[in-house]
């Protein structure tokens, strides 16, 4: 989703560095040569690299005066040791054995690379079938259980993109042009300040994906979900939230309350969920609607070249805070 951190802004590395770039530093810090192809991304310079053996890895060139590289290469390699069955990416160190290494552009911006394994398959937003949220919850569960243990002091941040701290957006409201809709918004984030920021502190905690959306996981050509991706937006928070956020990008075919009750289900299998992460849990799902509907229309605003990008998720949004509306349980 990319979120939006408090502090100094983010520089934009993907200007500042080009196939040729790319390819000079793949030699440089992994000593040895890579043919790049770019990858399209909002602020970080991402490459696809190809080496003479056919191996391929995903190139990240970002700003981590916020550490985000370094809580990114942890994290996942946390994945691999406890869980290694989950379709995470797998970091490849540098040639000094380094998972993530500080580098200059040819303009003297200090910014870090990492890289990763590239995770074939197609994204699951192109892709969608009935029976996908089943699966999406239940990988869901299995990630969410292989963090349980990690932590990570990069962790503790604010991240706009929080559910956990949904009344951030309340200031943004007045980029929404629909009125009606913008009424929705503001229910539900006044809903999640009366009834969930009071309960939040006392829920289980860790650190969580955050954004696990169908454009961050995968799917193969025999339809398995082969890969999660983009792990930018973690964040310790109630873990809760993380299967409010996943909840928050499927169809309410059924009704609202059976998409909840459904992903509740399933993750519960795995990992237990205790009653109040259950009762809160619908309040959290509006307001992350609520917070796709409100940030992508003031990032529209600001960023009007890339109006249709941005706003991709807001008529599915829409659709589930109207469903909410007919829930007598919200």
């Amino acid at each position: 989703m990319g979120a939006a951190s408090s502090g100094n802004q983010t520089k934009n590395a993907g200007a500042l560095y080009d196939v040729a770039a790319a390819e000079t530093l793949w030699r440089t810090v992994y000593g040895s040569a890579a043919t790049a192809g770019r990858i399209a991304s909002e602020v970080d310079a991402v490459f696809r690299m190809t080496e003479p053996s056919g191996e391929e890895y995903l190139l990240r060139i970002t700003d981590n005066r916020d550490g985000t590289a370094d809580l990114q290469a942890a994290v996942l390699d946390h994945i691999a040791a406890t869980e290694p069955n989950l379709p995470v990416p797998r970091i490849r160190r540098s040639a000094g054995g380094s998972p993530v290494v500080a580098v200059t552009s040819v303009h003297g911006d200090p910014f870090a690379a990492f890289s990763t394994t590239f995770l074939a398959g197609k994204p699951l937003a192109a892709l969608a079938s009935p029976e996908m949220p089943n699966r999406v919850f239940r990988l869901l569960s299995r990630l969410d259980r292989s963090m349980s243990g990690f932590s990570h002091p990069r962790a503790k941040r604010s991240l706009l993109w929080d559910v956990s701290r949904a009344d951030q957006i309340l200031p943004l409201t007045d980029a929404i042009p629909a009125a009606a809709l913008r009424v929705l918004v503001e229910h539900a984030v006044d809903d999640w300040s009366t009834r969930a920021a009071p309960i939040l502190p006392g829920l289980p905690r860790q650190v969580i994906h955050n954004d696990f959306n169908p454009s961050n996981l995968l799917v193969a050509d025999d339809g398995q979900i082969s890969g999660i991706i983009d792990f930018g937006d973690a964040v310790e928070a109630p873990r809760i939230c993380d299967l409010a956020t996943a909840i928050a990008y499927q169809e309410p075919a059924g009704g609202f309350d059976a998409l909840i009750a459904t992903a509740v289900e399933i993750y519960d299998h795995t990992l237990s969920l205790t009653p109040e992460e259950i009762a809160i849990l619908p309040i959290l799902v509006r307001a992350r609607a609520a917070m796709v509907v409100a940030i992508t229309h003031w990032r529209a605003a600001q960023h009007p070249d890339n109006h249709a990008y941005l706003l991709r998720n807001v008529p599915l949004a829409k659709c589930l805070l109207e469903a909410a509306a007919q829930s007598p349980a919200s």
